[in-house]
């Protein structure tokens, strides 16, 4: 952020107000930002810096799977992306996969609903949907995840937001409505699945999400990121069949690419990088700052795959991101 005075303290002043804007940290205070340091102002740059990039990264993951379905079923596509994803974990094992302290026995259930929610029920809903819905519509439906996330994490693990869940819930319903409209027919049933799909990966985000939340605290978010994203792809090994080889073998450059760009850049780095943000705060907080992947999402699936925008998805859209803002400000009352 190029700030127009070159003054490292009104440098600081403006980190902090955007700090305290967005209550990245519920510890940040005036007095972090004391004294001639930056240290602390590079520090925070460095979250929000990194928040954008998983942001973007993800929301063109949308972009990315679209493409990819055009040639791969989605289980498929689910294989050879988490196939390739562990193989760079295998690697990663030895150099930032040694948890904290050793894993204990109590915590291997929750380790499986982890893995199975993210690697199985996460990606296998979003794909199945995407073979029926747009990039841009996937991206703006999962933000129902940071709602579900704030919901399960007031439940599970006693995270505090105030009395607008229920307005906020009701926001990203009719925002969901709005999205649907020219999408969806009350006359042809089957076309409500790939929404409803769409809404139950990001039912399935918000179970990873604030489940894992105790194993990255206890056992450092690299190895829990490593060892969750293994066992899932173990759980994908008897879906194996003879149209993955047939289907891979044809695979394009583009489907190279997409498929690539999702198992190194989205999911090996992406992941990385999100368990450590979830480390660093609320998780709540932290889910509600990626509505911005959304945006991405729909300007990717306009500018790359040339997917219809209309009305309906600025008015769905907004109400969707109105949902998302009233969640953060539930989230601090």
């Amino acid at each position: 952020m190029e700030s127009p005075c070159p003054c490292e303290e009104q440098v600081s002043d403006n980190w902090h107000k955007l700090a305290v804007l967005l209550d990245y940290s519920p510890q940040l205070s005036s007095s972090h930002f004391a004294g001639p340091s930056g240290s602390r102002v590079r520090k925070v740059a460095a979250g929000y810096s990194a928040l954008v990039m998983l942001s973007v990264i993800w929301g063109l993951a949308f972009v990315a799977i679209k493409q990819a379905t055009f040639e791969l079923s989605p289980v498929n596509l689910a294989i050879i992306r988490w196939f390739i994803a562990g193989a760079c974990f295998l690697v990663l094992v030895p150099i930032i996969g040694k948890p904290k302290t050793k894993l204990e026995k109590k915590d291997l259930p929750r380790l499986f609903v982890v893995a199975f929610s993210n690697v199985v029920g996460y990606h296998l809903s979003l794909y199945y949907a995407e073979t029926t819905v747009s990039a841009g519509l996937a991206g703006l439906l999962i933000s129902f995840g940071p709602v579900f996330v704030v919901i399960l994490s007031v439940r599970l693990l006693n995270e505090h937001a105030g009395g607008k869940v229920v307005l906020t819930l009701l926001f990203a319903v009719l925002g969901t409505l709005v999205l649907s409209v020219g999408q969806v027919s009350l006359s042809n049933l089957s076309s409500l699945f790939g929404p409803a799909e769409v809404i139950l990966a990001a039912a399935f985000y918000a179970i990873l999400t604030v489940v894992g939340k105790p194993l990255v605290h206890k056992y450092g978010a690299p190895p829990t990121t490593i060892w969750a994203g293994l066992l899932g792809t173990m759980m994908l090994v008897p879906l194996l069949s003879e149209s993955f080889v047939t289907q891979v073998e044809a695979l394009s450059v583009t489907g190279w690419a997409s498929v690539l760009y999702l198992s190194v850049l989205s999911t090996v780095i992406g992941y990385l990088l999100f368990y450590t943000l979830v480390s660093r705060g609320a998780v709540s907080r932290l889910s509600v700052q990626l509505y911005l992947a959304p945006i991405v999402s729909v300007l990717g699936g306009v500018l790359i795959l040339n997917e219809g925008f209309t009305i309906f998805t600025v008015a769905g859209g907004a109400l969707l991101l109105l949902a998302v803002a009233l969640v953060t400000s539930a989230s601090r009352s």
